[in-house]
């Protein structure tokens, strides 16, 4: 829509950026599983996740959605090979991730590690979360965050990689030119991997 803005998010916006990512996935199916129906668990260990392993990385190319003056969306991608987390950024995640999940954390890193075999062994960028504030969903934010972010990536002539496990993100991603390309059944969620090839 013509009233959003995408621009670069800043370091100052780190902390907000990351509350609209827990707010966004706190109803979302993996999320929500692996905290078993938790909704404010599932809130907080994404924020926190998001904060340590996402936009807290240096590889991490975050893009911010401002509407009426204020940041309502985040999407953040990593370029291949920096897509997965490594061990020693799982073991620095723990102790957070302890705290805010407890004995949850096994179902968490079982959801990460069935998600990383479906990785592509090739040069791309693979964007997740892409999150918009829940009062701020279905005003196009989501689609312009990804409208900015795919308009960058085909000047590189990069392909790019995503997951989902919601019905109309699919919907969403397909008309963006992703097609599913494998799907698992993780903690009793289907989840959907898709690719979209080099433009």
């Amino acid at each position: 829509m013509s009233d959003v803005a995408v621009r670069s998010v800043s370091a100052a916006e780190l902390e907000i950026a990351c509350r609209i990512v827990g707010l966004a996935f706190a109803d979302n199916p993996s999320n929500l599983a692996t905290v078993r129906g938790d909704q404010e668990k599932a809130t907080r260990a994404m924020e926190q996740g998001t904060r340590i392993i996402k936009l807290g990385s240096p590889f991490s190319h975050v893009l911010g959605a401002e509407r009426k003056g204020r940041l309502v969306g985040v999407l953040n991608a990593t370029e291949w090979p920096h897509c997965q987390m490594t061990t020693g950024e799982k073991l620095k995640m723990a102790p957070v991730m302890i705290r805010t999940i407890g004995f949850n954390l096994p179902r968490a890193f079982k959801v990460m590690s069935s998600r990383a075999k479906h990785e592509p062994r090739e040069p791309h960028w693979h964007i997740g979360p892409v999150a918009v504030h829940p009062e701020e969903q279905r005003h196009g934010v989501g689609t312009a965050l990804l409208g900015a972010f795919l308009d960058e990536v085909d000047q590189q002539r990069a392909p790019v990689f995503l997951q989902t496990d919601v019905d109309r993100n699919v919907v969403l991603y397909e008309r963006f030119g992703f097609k599913v390309v494998s799907q698992e059944e993780i903690l009793g969620v289907n989840t959907r991997f898709m690719w979209r090839e080099a433009r």
